[in-house]
């Protein structure tokens, strides 16, 4: 009897064992930040969280600086399934959906908390859906990346400003487009070659967001910060909809707690850093221009309505006006 009753004691016991390692589960997140950036403690923080709050059964293993590919590899990778989660901006979904572009033009998005209104707006959330549908990419949270400003050797105040300068830009559609409204020559130079660029007068100026400015040290060549702050970019946590799918309920509200608090702290780490980089810029005697942003987005107008004229009149002012 005692013989049969410890069978079937170590039978349950091995059969729970079995059902919770089926349970168990390694989720994969690929992006293209390096370790130590706040994207990265916010992805570090919610895979904390992750494994905490399930006791343990799912985990999140974190590739970054690209180990995984370029974005758009990685984001065919989580339309496959083969991927889990990984990070992209909204206004750069319009590779896929074509709309989306309007929220990576210069002085669309006010401020982060614009872009988010946006986000949530029934256009918004009409790319959310349609990049659920058309690609299994579910969004789980929107996260502040940071909000590109201007250097160069002279205070940049108004358009005119910007007339006959060679600006380095990104080979991106809307910051060319943006280049050339104000009046600038956008002049393309790799990234990594900015800075000898600058030294040598190749191009009189750039834009970047201010910690990318302060760690690329173009400061040390660029007497003035201009803050035009002509594009704010979020990163969008973006979840394979399988992967999404294949999680019970209770695990789904675990892996968008986590995600939340860890934006939450993405969001608090970046908006400091540019706060103190202002202060800190000035302290090192960079001058640094705040100019009336009015002015540049009057100069985006023609800009604004070929893209109403695109996808629908009167589409620019709706987003303006959930500022």
């Amino acid at each position: 009897m005692k013989r049969g009753l410890i069978t079937i004691v170590l039978a349950g016991l091995l059969m729970g064992s079995q059902a919770m390692a089926q349970e168990a589960r390694t989720l994969r997140l690929g992006m293209q930040g390096t370790a130590g950036d706040p994207q990265f403690e916010g992805v570090t923080e919610a895979a904390r969280i992750i494994k905490e709050k399930s006791g343990g059964r799912l985990t999140l293993e974190i590739f970054p600086n690209s180990q995984l590919g370029t974005f758009t590899e990685m984001m065919e990778q989580v339309t496959l399934g083969e991927l889990d989660f990984t990070l992209n901006p909204f206004g750069g979904m319009d590779a896929w959906v074509p709309r989306a572009v309007l929220a990576s033009t210069a002085y669309v998005v006010g401020d982060f908390d614009h872009l988010q209104k946006i986000i949530a707006s029934d256009w918004g959330k009409g790319i959310v859906d349609e990049m659920r549908t058309e690609y299994k990419w579910r969004m789980v949270d929107s996260w502040y990346f940071g909000t590109r400003h201007t250097t160069a050797k002279k205070p940049i105040e108004k358009p005119a400003d910007f007339a006959g300068m060679k600006l380095r830009v990104p080979n991106s559609a809307p910051l060319l487009t943006w280049a050339k409204a104000m009046g600038a020559s956008p002049t393309p130079v790799a990234f990594a070659e900015v800075y000898l660029a600058l030294q040598t007068n190749q191009v009189d100026g750039q834009e970047n967001p201010l910690p990318i400015i302060d760690s690329m040290k173009f400061t040390e060549v660029q007497s003035h910060v201009s803050l035009t702050g002509h594009l704010v970019q979020d990163q969008l946590i973006l979840m394979s909809e399988d992967t999404w799918n294949a999680l019970e309920p209770a695990d789904q509200k675990v892996v968008m707690e986590a995600f939340e608090a860890g934006g939450a702290l993405n969001d608090k780490l970046v908006s400091e850093k540019e706060a103190n980089l202002v202060s800190d810029f000035r302290e090192r005697g960079i001058t640094v221009i705040e100019p009336d942003k009015a002015a540049f987005q009057e100069a985006m107008k023609p800009v604004y309505a070929d893209l109403d004229a695109k996808f629908g009149a009167g589409t620019v002012k709706t987003l303006l006006d959930l500022r």
